[in-house]
């Protein structure tokens, strides 16, 4: 039997979990647009991997960016369980390597933006990244026990849209890489883009919401 009063509390905390999907999935694509923009100067880490540009293990964000649109995918409009076991091993992976990077680096351990220039202790991140994870978790019982299921929403002229003004801010990002020096304005535009094409994106997979009655 499904629970009205369970679906309604998985659907409250829905945007919660989607928007910290796409929030830490950027941190997987971001590096790829850089390095097809301008390899030249950039130099990256993840997952304990680093490298300068393509010099290095830098295919790892392929597969990476592949899983996290595929999930941010199957949270809109694919199989419940799917998108549910997608999403809780997405966020138990991030939040687990972040807690290693502090057990193993101290209080010493920082995230880095290099073109933002903003350096951030990973310790700060613990608890954020704790309680989301935690939020996803409940999430996906709740929405479980709900009875929920998107698995056929038609696909509308709003996400064409959608879809094609995120590719074009994607070009624009690409360009302003390319014209800047990985360090100056130029650049910090170009991420302000790529985060702004990052969640059009995902946006464009979105169900158009039902009318107002």
């Amino acid at each position: 039997m499904i629970d009205a009063s369970t679906r309604h509390a998985a659907e409250r905390l829905f945007p919660a979990v989607m928007g910290w999907t796409i929030f830490t999935g950027i941190f997987a694509w971001l590096p790829l647009v850089r390095i097809m923009g301008r390899a030249e100067g950039y130099t990256w880490g993840v997952l304990g991997l680093s490298g300068e540009g393509t010099q290095g293990p830098f295919v790892i964000f392929v597969p990476l960016t592949a899983y996290v649109v595929s999930m941010i995918y199957v949270l809109h409009r694919g199989p419940r369980t799917l998108a549910h076991l997608m999403c809780i091993l997405w966020h138990l992976v991030v939040t687990g390597l972040v807690v290693a990077g502090v057990v193993l680096g101290g209080r010493d351990a920082v995230f880095q933006g290099q073109g933002l220039h903003f350096a951030i202790p990973m310790w700060f991140l613990v608890v954020p990244l704790l309680f989301f994870t935690g939020i996803a978790i409940a999430w996906a019982v709740l929405d479980r026990r709900g009875g929920s299921n998107n698995s056929r929403v038609p696909w509308s002229r709003r996400n064409t849209t959608r879809l094609v003004a995120s590719l074009l801010l994607l070009a624009g990002a690409l360009v302003l890489f390319r014209a800047g020096t990985n360090y100056n304005w130029v650049t910090a535009a170009a991420i302000i883009t790529t985060v702004a094409h990052w969640i059009l994106l995902a946006e464009s997979f979105a169900p158009k919401p039902p009318p107002v009655v």
